[in-house]
């Protein structure tokens, strides 16, 4: 099983409580953290129903910025997982062959998969 999830779905999405799942229970997951600093649906949520309120005429969105990141890899290797992250796009591939071979052996599997913020 492939998760893909945005950085502020898998934060409020209690990744503490799923990583010890699948240790607990041996659910062997790849975990795919799309990490571009920021809880995009909200703060599209915001743009688009306030768009002359505060936020927008500040610039800033309290509760959608995601930086720094939290440590994705550590939450992982909490749980026995492996975990890697990711900056250079062309290292994408080589790291999901790693993680899917963690995966195969039985193991959880977390990249942290940095892209740009928007």
């Amino acid at each position: 099983m492939i998760a893909c999830v945005g950085d502020g779905s898998y934060i409020f999405g209690c990744p503490v409580a799923a990583h010890w799942v699948s240790r607990a229970y041996h659910v062997p997951v790849l975990f795919v953290v799309f990490n571009n600093q920021c809880y995009r649906a909200v703060k599209h949520s915001i743009w688009r129903l306030l768009p002359e309120g505060w936020n927008f005429k500040t610039g800033r969105f309290i509760g959608t910025d995601i930086d720094p990141s939290p440590d994705y890899v550590s939450v992982v290797k909490s749980s026995e997982g492996y975990g890697e992250k990711v900056e250079d796009p062309s290292e994408i591939r080589p790291a999901l062959i790693r993680a899917l071979e963690a995966v195969r052996e039985g193991r959880q599997a977390l990249l942290d998969v940095v892209c740009s913020k928007p």
